[in-house]
């Protein structure tokens, strides 16, 4: 108890030190659902938020589904990546995704949301890469 106390009071100092940065999900990101699932969405598969029934879903470091391993999938195929298509949004997908966000010309901050999705090749029904809007 002490000990996590402690570790909890070094942490805020850290942050306030300007030592240690907070990153957290943009405020759009925020109220978007985590993407869990995929869809045809024009064509394409597509991550999606399988209870919303939307294509408009986010995913972060951490997030661990079948629509993660959709995006790994279409970064391997149509950006060139090799990433192990284990369903985890871990370190290796951020980074692949930060690569593939400045490669589609949209901020890079390895965020899959909207934007990203719409800036993004997929692969479409017919092994193209496509942009699916």
């Amino acid at each position: 108890m002490i000990r996590q106390r402690l570790v909890q009071l070094a942490a805020a100092a850290l942050l306030a030190g300007g030592l240690l940065a907070a990153s957290p999900a943009s405020p759009a990101m925020a109220s978007t659902p985590t993407c869990d699932w995929v869809a045809l969405y024009n064509n394409a598969w597509v991550p999606m938020y399988k209870a919303g029934n939307t294509v408009t879903c986010n995913m972060v470091q951490g997030t661990h589904s079948a629509a993660v391993q959709k995006l790994q999938y279409t970064m391997n195929y149509c950006y060139g990546e090799n990433l192990a298509l284990d369903s985890d949004f871990g370190p290796a997908t951020k980074a692949a995704l930060i690569r593939v966000q400045r490669i589609a010309g949209t901020p890079a901050d390895g965020q899959y949301g909207p934007n990203t999705r719409r800036a993004m090749y997929w692969v479409d029904t017919n092994g193209y890469c496509v942009q699916v809007g």
